[in-house]
């Protein structure tokens, strides 16, 4: 740990220019502010853990802002050379007078672009307000709760009566709510078996009109098709290493299928939808409702993604320095260009250093103090290998007599 942490002092902290933000609550109630940092080595662009600090009481964007400063200074880091934060859009982050970015911001004497998460962004996309169609997932998931959690017999018999119609699916998962693009999962499941639910809950005496109207079932068979092409997106959204670039043409690629999508559902063709396509092959679908839901999800994507382009840096501060290439010497412009592709475009990485967290200070571990788990979680998520051969040959086992 000790090496690591000197190479992370050594190259990290010293050469690092932006950074993401994300606060979350451990197992023993302490809320956790994590950073992460990029920075360029040589041709590479690289990515570490600066810190899980402890948050005081409240976590408010002075308390942040605090913390982040402290931390830096102690560390003897350069603040002033900042010039990108990513946080994921709560007020205590991102608020126009005490926001966190917006103090930091003050501190370093500088404007610095404030980039709101992309995948969060998809998923106030994703969640976006259809009281038809939220409708259609509510019922989905009083129908899961009275089959999956009301109580392990009505499950035992539910799961018995999939096996015995030979369902695609052994079991239904759970639907948290919290978590809107987990309903992917969900539906696909749920209309892939609606057939043997239907007849289970018929046999229980459960009524639920929905599952009988034409209409209703269509929203559920679009749900699933289209929250399955949603899931796909913020899976290419996920993972180490991307550039803001990079997101941002996964995002603009996927705003152009959408308008694909429309065009599939306005002429019936249904070649994107699959449980739709099924259910046509049958009976004729009225696709107005749809139509309108695709429309509102277009608009939604296409205008929910304003933070990369009207960041005043493009405008003003890059836009100076495309004018000033010119006259800037040859061997700068790579180490620009890996200034301009280390901006972070979600705060996935800080999320996966909480997911790692909950394994490390797991309610057996929850005693360690938060300098030991932050040590582990330093260790978990570290680019950096500790050359063991190396630490072996100058440790001696055994001392000379």
């Amino acid at each position: 740990l000790g090496l690591i942490l000197e190479q992370i002092g050594k190259c990290v902290l010293p050469a690092f220019r932006v950074f993401s933000l994300d606060e979350s609550v451990d197992v023993n109630d302490i809320p956790r502010l994590a950073v992460m940092a990029r920075y360029c080595d040589t041709t590479t662009v690289r990515e570490e853990l600066c810190c899980l600090q402890p948050m005081p009481d409240t976590t408010r964007g002075d308390n942040i802002a605090t913390v982040i400063m402290q931390h830096f200074v102690e560390r003897g880091v350069d603040m002033r050379k900042v010039f990108a934060v990513t946080t994921d859009g709560a007020p205590s982050m991102v608020g126009k007078q005490k926001g966190a970015v917006k103090l930091i911001e003050e501190k370093v004497g500088h404007p610095v672009m404030k980039l709101h998460c992309i995948i969060h962004q998809e998923n106030l996309c994703a969640k976006m307000s259809n009281s038809d169609f939220n409708d259609v997932m509510a019922t989905v998931a009083k129908v899961i709760n009275f089959l999956v959690k009301r109580s392990a017999l009505t499950h035992r018999q539910f799961r018995s009566l999939l096996e015995e119609m030979d369902s695609e699916y052994a079991d239904l998962p759970l639907h948290l709510a919290v978590r809107w693009l987990s309903c992917g999962k969900v539906l696909e499941r749920f209309v892939s078996c609606i057939d043997a639910i239907k007849v289970f809950l018929a046999e229980k005496g459960q009524q639920y009109p929905q599952l009988e109207d034409e209409n209703c079932i269509v929203k559920h068979f679009f749900l699933a098709d289209i929250t399955g092409q949603l899931n796909e997106l913020n899976l290419r959204l996920q993972g180490a290493g991307q550039t803001v670039l990079d997101m941002f043409e996964t995002w603009t690629a996927f705003v152009t299928k959408l308008a694909v999508f429309s065009g599939d559902i306005a002429s019936s063709t249904f070649r994107y939808f699959r449980h739709l396509r099924e259910w046509s092959s049958q009976r004729n679908i009225s696709t107005a409702e749809i139509a309108e839901y695709m429309r509102e999800l277009e608009t939604e994507f296409t205008n929910r993604f304003v933070d990369f382009k009207s960041s005043p840096l493009w405008v003003t501060k890059f836009a100076e320095l495309r004018k000033q290439l010119e006259s800037t010497p040859v061997q700068q412009h790579g180490s620009i260009a890996l200034a301009l592709l280390s901006v972070f475009g979600s705060t996935y990485l800080c999320e996966q250093v909480f997911s790692h967290m909950k394994s490390v200070l797991s309610p057996i571990r929850s005693c360690l103090t938060t300098d030991n788990s932050e040590s582990c979680l330093q260790l978990k998520v570290t680019n950096y290998k500790p050359q063991i051969r190396k630490l072996s040959k100058e440790r001696q086992g055994q001392g000379t007599h």
